[in-house]
């Protein structure tokens, strides 16, 4: 999870699916909501996975990897290089795509990023590692059940001083 800390100890988690076009939609009303919101309540984010977004998990995947390797400020710099390239990773772009073609379109979006280099994250090693069960496999897994403890079952969505929001709306803005 991505933390943008707060003078408080009120905590407001947001669950996003990386193929959900209502997270996007969330994830773009976001920096109204840390500026209005941000000094009252620790905002972090959390990756989950729809059953129904079938690219979802792995864009989680790589994320986690990132994460794993090369720290929480490259991790937000990928999601929003998803969100911002989404389109490219919707079911209907991808079609029948092979598993190493999708993988393919998450390596371009982490480039994209400025999250891969020569030296601790090359592209290789991004497509590589992003089925590694230790580093990347197994931390979004734990994500999700995080989400699925919480009762998260559709994205996006809030949780806030460790209760679900349950009518969430992509809509939220900062008011």
């Amino acid at each position: 999870a991505v933390s943008h800390r707060a003078t408080s100890t009120k905590s407001w988690k947001v669950f996003w699916d990386l193929q959900c076009p209502f997270s996007k939609k969330m994830w773009q009303n976001l920096p109204a909501i840390k500026e209005r919101h941000g000094k009252d309540y620790d905002i972090t984010i959390h990756l989950t996975s729809l059953a129904f977004h079938p690219q979802a998990f792995t864009a989680q995947c790589g994320a986690s990897l990132i994460e794993s390797t090369k720290g929480r400020d490259a991790l937000l710099r990928y999601v929003d290089a998803c969100f911002e390239h989404q389109d490219t990773f919707m079911n209907a772009a991808i079609g029948d795509a092979k598993k190493s073609e999708i993988d393919e379109v998450f390596a371009t979006i982490a480039e994209k990023a400025g999250v891969l280099d020569g030296d601790k994250l090359t592209k290789e090693m991004f497509l590589e590692g992003m089925h590694d069960w230790e580093k990347a496999v197994k931390p979004a897994y734990a994500e999700h059940k995080i989400a699925l403890g919480y009762g998260v079952y559709g994205t996006p969505k809030s949780v806030i001083d460790e209760k679900l929001v349950a009518d969430t709306e992509s809509a939220w803005g900062a008011d």
